[in-house]
């Protein structure tokens, strides 16, 4: 039964993947459209920048917190994760939305876009055999775009109690970026921090 079942996701993502594809870049672009296009424009070239910054540095311990150190997958997801963050909080200062929904939105936002790039990058390059830099740039500017989109949408949806509790919207934020910076120092031997 599962096998059929399986068969059938195949053949009906196969036979309707125009429709699918076009289906879900309406709806992230429409999610987009809340928030102003040269923030995501910003948040990209930040990541872009950030890519090289560590090394244009000096290999400065402080940069290495916010840059990749290495060419691993965790280490590149610091390319999302802070400019986000800093583009965010310009954002924020800029139009003067609802604090804590608003940060709590754009954690959510970003936390699947992470969620996004590790899981694309996983299952192309594991179908491919390996990974390829143009899919990867690709990929980096996808999740930029999906990470806002998502958050808009999240914005527009149902809230959660927490969003507006401070401790629990700053503490998100803090402790993801408290992760980044320890396990740049410290990596764990697993292969999602393996330099490639």
């Amino acid at each position: 039964m599962g096998v059929e079942f399986m068969k059938h996701i195949i053949h009906y993502v196969t036979t309707n993947f125009k429709k699918i594809f076009h289906t879900v870049c309406t709806e992230i672009i429409s999610c987009i459209q809340g928030t102003a296009l040269h923030f995501v424009l910003v948040a990209a070239f930040l990541g872009t920048l950030n890519h090289f910054l560590y090394f244009l540095s000096g290999q400065s311990p402080i940069i290495a917190l916010f840059c990749p150190v290495n060419e691993s997958v965790w280490e590149h997801l610091k390319l999302l994760y802070f400019p986000f963050l800093f583009v965010s909080i310009w954002e924020y200062l800029s139009l003067h939305p609802v604090v804590l929904p608003f940060f709590y939105c754009r954690y959510l936002g970003v936390l699947l876009g992470m969620f996004f790039t590790v899981s694309v990058f996983y299952t192309y390059s594991g179908i491919l055999g390996r990974n390829f830099l143009i899919l990867d740039i690709l990929l980096f500017y996808s999740s930029v775009i999906f990470s806002f989109g998502m958050s808009e949408y999240i914005s527009g949806k149902t809230r959660s109690p927490h969003e507006t509790e401070p401790g629990f919207v700053v503490s998100l934020w803090l402790i993801t970026s408290f992760f980044f910076f320890v396990f740049t120092c410290f990596p764990p031997d697993l292969p999602l921090f393996y330099s490639a």
